[in-house]
């Protein structure tokens, strides 16, 4: 019975150092797959912080297209007042008017040119008046 149980221990020692590498083996992948959880978690957080700053990022962008719209809108309607505003103040300036004004001034274009060109041929250009012999 001791020749059995020595031979069962010699046994069992043996078996216990082959699985000495088995169980380092085991604890190198147990300590990789910790390590991989770890860094997974690490890189899920780093994402979900990206997709959050996108989120923020989107929500801005629209609200400044809002506020551009906003702002053009805005632009325009004191454009409009500002051309209302400036036919009130200049009423020969309206559409309509601007076809009869546009007659009176090629008139008085044409008066203001043949007195201009009449006087330089009498006594030169206007320029010269101020510089006599």
């Amino acid at each position: 019975m001791t020749q059995e149980r020595d031979h069962a221990v010699q046994k069992n020692s043996e078996l216990s150092q082959d699985l000495l590498p088995a169980r380092e083996q085991r604890d190198r992948v147990t300590t990789a797959h910790r390590n991989c959880e770890r860094v997974l978690v690490h890189v899920l957080g780093q994402r979900n912080e990206a997709w959050h700053e996108e989120d923020t990022l989107r929500a801005q962008h629209l609200e400044l297209e809002q506020q551009l719209a906003n702002a053009e809108e805005y632009n325009e309607n004191l454009h409009e007042e500002i051309h209302q505003l400036h036919n009130q103040l200049y009423p020969h300036h309206l559409p309509g008017a601007a076809e009869l004004d546009s007659e009176d001034e090629m008139d008085e274009d044409l008066e203001i040119e043949a007195a201009a060109s009449g006087d330089e041929d009498e006594e030169g250009s206007s320029m010269d008046i101020d510089h006599s012999d």
